[in-house]
């Protein structure tokens, strides 16, 4: 065992109260805001500290910038005082520093504790940030856990973490994705204004589950007088911040947009630049141009790989592989044409950002944030995509296309191979064109328009207007 490796865990050990607040408070001494997924990692613990459940090993993937680290920093403040044995490790320093991975930081923590991992009687609890630094991390965590009875880890890393796992890994750790906020999510942050408790699926189950069009209308209003009095403590102009740039965290300790702006760039360089070369095999001079390809989609979601091919003088094949690294990295959300394999294979795939705050990021550095208002739409666009990822792809319960034809509807939303659901979106009145002309060759079981509207139905065309004050709430 490498003396200098025990030296840096001694090291890590002793500062662990200092580290713990660099990461959960801002400069002023303010402790960070705690995300929804706090309350849920502690369930996580209590359940193991109280032996009511045999997890014993949690991983929250996402990409960087939505708070993984802070997170863990909190949830392990939380217990320090609790439990007899607490450890905190960033992976990524440790690779950087030593080249150690997984393995060889637990073997030097058993060299500190005096004990192997396995003899342990007391719950212990490990905290491990960046786990995908490491490349054996799979192979590590299994057999940790393998062997291990009174040890709890709670793991963060890239999205791409879940590509990575293996069979025997997914059966045995718990993984919790951690997205960018939803609305409501910023507004407990922000605002301290707190979700009514079961709205969200009530909403949920009333949009995508009823059995027709004139269903989905009663049951929303009904929950029409809790939408009102939830909108009646919100400051409307919190739904452009919550769009320009607060679907990211970091942004609460922000001076102002420019300071949000450069961190977002400086976030999309490290993702270029650590996370994408793991997610296939780029040059140098391709890397470079991930950026720029970046800012052809925020302009244009649906360029085709040949107009890109012919801008950036990069191999179609090339880019395809860009845009796939960038979608396993959940950067980008990919959104195919609807129709047959052969009509697909020849249309643009449309890709949205999985945070409306990068595709804003783009319009900003451009000059071109003054054009909030013909662009907002875009940006909604990204959040309810984003939305629909997380509560169907993610979930395994649908998948999600477009029409691609001139005047067609924004989504077709195909849930568990047994509904479909035209979705039409747009900030203003939106009307029904879109959903007639996609009706002309879509069977759906009813059809959805999320705008500024109020709550109607369209039984004829089996269309229900959602405000979109609904559709924040979910």
């Amino acid at each position: 065992m490498r003396p200098e490796l025990i030296q840096y865990l001694q090291q890590q050990i002793r500062t662990t109260d200092e580290r713990l607040k660099r990461f959960s408070h801002g400069t002023d001494g303010k402790r960070h805001p705690r995300r929804f997924m706090f309350v849920k990692l502690k369930q996580y613990i209590e359940s193991f500290l109280d032996k009511t459940s045999s997890n014993k090993m949690v991983i929250v993937p996402g990409f960087r910038g939505v708070g993984k680290t802070t997170l863990m920093a909190q949830v392990c403040a939380e217990y320090k005082n609790r439990v007899d044995s607490v450890l905190f490790l960033s992976v990524e320093n440790s690779k950087d520093l030593f080249d150690a991975g997984i393995s060889e930081l637990m073997s030097a923590y058993e060299n500190i504790l005096g004990e192997n991992l396995e003899s342990v009687k007391s719950p212990t609890l490990i905290f491990l940030d960046e786990i995908q630094s490491d490349p054996k991390w799979a192979i590590a965590l299994k057999s940790l856990f393998e062997k291990t009875s009174n040890v709890f880890f709670c793991c963060t890393g890239s999205s791409a973490v879940i590509l990575q796992t293996t069979t025997n890994l997914a059966r045995r750790a718990v993984f919790e994705r951690m997205p960018p906020m939803c609305f409501t999510e910023y507004e407990m942050i922000k605002n301290v204004i707190y979700p009514t408790p079961g709205l969200k699926e009530k909403i949920r189950q009333a949009v995508y589950f009823s059995k027709d069009a004139k269903m989905a209308y009663e049951n929303l209003l009904k929950l029409q007088s809790l939408v009102n009095q939830y909108w009646s403590k919100i400051n409307r102009a919190d739904i452009k911040k919550y769009l320009s740039y607060g679907t990211l965290p970091f942004s609460f300790m922000m001076p102002n947009e420019t300071a949000v702006y450069d961190s977002i760039s400086l976030l999309l360089e490290k993702i270029i630049k650590l996370d994408l070369p793991t997610l296939g095999n780029f040059d140098a001079n391709t890397l470079g141009a991930v950026k720029r390809i970046l800012f052809a989609i925020a302009e244009n979601d649906t360029t085709s790989l040949g107009t890109l091919e012919e801008k950036f003088r990069i191999s179609r094949l090339t880019i395809a592989n860009i845009f796939e690294a960038l979608e396993k990295a959940e950067l980008l959300i990919k959104i195919p044409a609807y129709g047959s394999n052969m009509t697909v294979a020849k249309k643009a795939n449309k890709y949205l950002f999985m945070a409306p705050a990068i595709r804003m990021s783009f319009f900003y550095f451009t000059g071109q944030e003054n054009t909030y208002l013909t662009r907002q739409g875009k940006l909604l666009e990204d959040s309810i995509g984003s939305h629909l990822y997380r509560e169907f792809i993610l979930r395994g319960q649908g998948a999600i296309r477009y029409d691609s034809a001139q005047g067609g509807a924004d989504f077709i939303l195909q849930i568990s191979n047994n509904k479909q659901l035209i979705i039409e979106v747009g900030m203003g009145n939106k009307d029904k064109k879109q959903i007639i002309n996609s009706m002309k060759k879509i069977n759906s079981d009813y059809n959805l328009i999320f705008s500024n509207t109020g709550l109607k139905l369209d039984q004829e065309l089996k269309v229900v207007f959602i405000p979109l004050d609904y559709f924040f709430l979910m």
